[in-house]
């Protein structure tokens, strides 16, 4: 008999469904057994046909030929599971195929159920995304755009550069800012928990804002906070030295994660892959040689091995007979090219040697998840799954309006490897199609 994971199968056409992302998820026997924990082999089927971006309920009827009830009712079991999710939009509801991450396999594992097989599903989810590779070695290099980046942690930032962190840098303002907030027990923990392996971090601490914070409320899968107890949450974070890695955008982000470097996919993925200055924050590390006595708080520290001991020459010392001699000694270093600039690191140097500073570079960090779907789509030669993609648009006008501009440009790739052109020129389309002012601030 023909297993589900054979060609042609939903699962299969599910699989192949999910790889039109930007971000997508190889095919992998590991990735069909996950799907069969989440979802049954008809929603497989249904989840198959729906397009990448959102839809209504009778969209989504007539794309599966069922009536608008029975499509309704299937949509709405699908979001009460988090497998997708229900968003108000212009005052109507949509649905929307959530990517696998951040989406609907970290949804899976954001608090206690007795539905599913949650040690199963996360031995699976150990064995397709660490073990295997293939799934994260797409997600984080293909391009120099990713789904995510690092917030400084803003009581390590020197006064003299305070007043120069932009608004989208700070943690502080995506949670001031916030049309609603859900915390959620840490998907990394929660997985590790399983395997025996956590650590001692915080597990009630993932965050996530706006529309997705909205939705996993409204299921169940969040407890919606105030920005005050999330502000705390961030201090218990900073205390904990976890990295804020939350989503790569600048307007309504969706979600911060707190990140330990033992159980986090994230920082793995950073120190696996070497992708560090892909996912960065604007700010780095720095040693004043003059000021390390060499005590090493600082390498243990680093949640992604971007601090080594090397031996320097220490002149200090003399013999008894009064001639000068050298000793080695131990003094900190900073890997440039490793470094996320979160600041973990900072707090636990005894002589103040270490500050964060501006890096010489600035990150391009796109103006909200439009502008980061189409960046990164091209980046990675998806482009045209989202152009061909015509059963429904989200924001048709604006997607339209923004995917037809670019496909006027020659040269689509070369030009889009010009990081001007990423980063302004899209968020100008885009803002202009919504009718707001295009953005000053970089």
């Amino acid at each position: 008999m023909a297993h589900n994971h054979t060609h042609g199968s939903p699962y299969s056409r599910l699989a192949e469904r999910l790889n039109r992302f930007p971000q997508g998820a190889p095919e992998s026997k590991l990735l069909f057994d996950i799907l069969k924990i989440l979802m049954t082999e008809r929603e497989a089927g249904l989840m198959a046909q729906l397009p990448i971006k959102p839809f209504s309920a009778h969209q989504a009827a007539e794309i599966w030929k069922l009536s608008d009830c029975e499509a309704q009712k299937a949509l709405d079991e699908l979001a009460r599971r988090a497998i997708i999710v229900d968003i108000e939009q212009d005052g109507r509801q949509v649905y929307a195929v959530p990517p696998p991450m951040a989406g609907f396999f970290e949804f899976s594992l954001m608090r206690v159920r007795e539905d599913i097989d949650q040690k199963t599903l996360s031995e699976l989810f150990y064995q397709y995304i660490t073990v295997e590779e293939d799934f994260m070695r797409d997600l984080v290099c293909g391009g120099d755009i990713q789904m995510g980046r690092i917030f400084p942690q803003e009581p390590q930032i020197p006064d003299e550069y305070a007043l120069h962190v932009l608004d989208y840098e700070r943690a502080t303002n995506v949670i001031d800012t916030a049309s609603h907030i859900g915390i959620s027990m840490c998907y990394c923990r929660h997985k590790a928990l399983h395997a025996g392996t956590v650590c001692d971090a915080p597990m009630d601490i993932c965050m996530t804002f706006n529309t997705t914070a909205a939705t996993l409320i409204k299921h169940g899968h969040a407890r919606q906070v105030e920005a005050a107890e999330c502000r705390d949450l961030l201090a218990q974070a900073y205390d904990h030295n976890l990295v804020q890695f939350g989503e790569n955008v600048r307007r309504r982000v969706n979600f911060i994660c707190n990140c330990c470097s033992c159980c986090c996919e994230a920082l793995l993925a950073i120190k696996r892959f070497g992708v560090a200055q892909t996912i960065c924050s604007n700010y780095i590390s720095r040693i004043e040689e003059s000021k390390c006595v060499g005590c090493g708080k600082c390498e243990k520290i680093c949640p992604v091995d971007a601090i080594e001991m090397t031996e320097v020459k220490d002149t200090a010392g003399s013999s008894s007979e009064g001639a000068t001699h050298e000793n080695g000694v131990k003094r900190a270093r900073v890997i440039p090219e490793r470094c996320i600039g979160c600041g973990v690191c900072i707090k636990h140097c005894p002589t103040k040697a270490l500050q964060l500073e501006p890096r010489p570079n600035r990150m391009i960090t796109p103006l909200d998840t439009t502008h980061k779907v189409v960046a990164m789509a091209t980046e990675r030669g998806k482009l045209q799954e989202l152009i061909f993609d015509n059963k429904v648009l989200f924001s048709h006008r604006l997607l339209g309006g923004v995917l037809g501009a670019i496909l006027k440009l020659p040269g689509l790739q070369r030009s889009f490897a010009q990081a001007q052109l990423k980063s302004r020129y899209l968020e100008t389309l885009i803002s202009r199609a919504a009718g707001e002012e295009p953005p000053s601030d970089r």
